[in-house]
């Protein structure tokens, strides 16, 4: 198995556990926030969706997404509470799964010379190439994991790991 495969398998197991996580959420356990300054779920998947356009994007022009960048989703309308807002959990989780399935595609096809080329300038302070690019795809996700994980002790929800 090449890196660029083992990347790609690695991008969508994330996936796979952010949906297996938020299966059993309804649109109202996804505007819950298990703290009062903590970012509910919504807001939190579509900044991952934004997350991982804008980094593929970056690096690859020719990669298109079938959505474009939310603006519901920046840092200033993570304290919004109207879940009229933002659209629902099965548009963003669809959203999600296609950004997934395009990165993890998009990462297969990098050869070992692309994985050691440099990100645009906006991207050089946490992203130095796009190998970095690739983790990020798959790493960045997990912080929102371990925060899913508390919205569902706080509910109530079945522990599922």
């Amino acid at each position: 198995m090449s890196v660029a495969e083992l990347f790609s398998k690695n991008i969508l197991q994330t996936k796979g556990m952010i949906d297996m996580t938020l299966k059993d959420f309804s649109d109202a356990d996804m505007m819950f926030r298990p703290a009062k300054t903590a970012n509910h779920a919504i807001w939190q998947m579509g900044h991952l969706c934004n997350s991982v356009r804008g980094m593929v994007s970056a690096c690859d022009a020719s990669v298109k997404f079938p959505y474009e960048d939310d603006t519901r989703f920046g840092k200033s309308k993570a304290a919004f509470d109207d879940a009229a807002f933002f659209p629902s959990k099965a548009e963003l989780l669809s959203r999600w799964d296609q950004a997934m399935d395009i990165a993890a595609a998009w990462v297969a096809k990098l050869s070992d010379a692309d994985f050691a080329k440099p990100t645009p300038e906006h991207l050089q302070k946490f992203a130095p190439t796009v190998g970095n690019i690739a983790i990020l795809l798959a790493s960045h996700p997990y912080m929102h994991l371990g925060q899913f994980q508390v919205t569902r002790r706080a509910l109530g929800k079945p522990h599922l790991m």
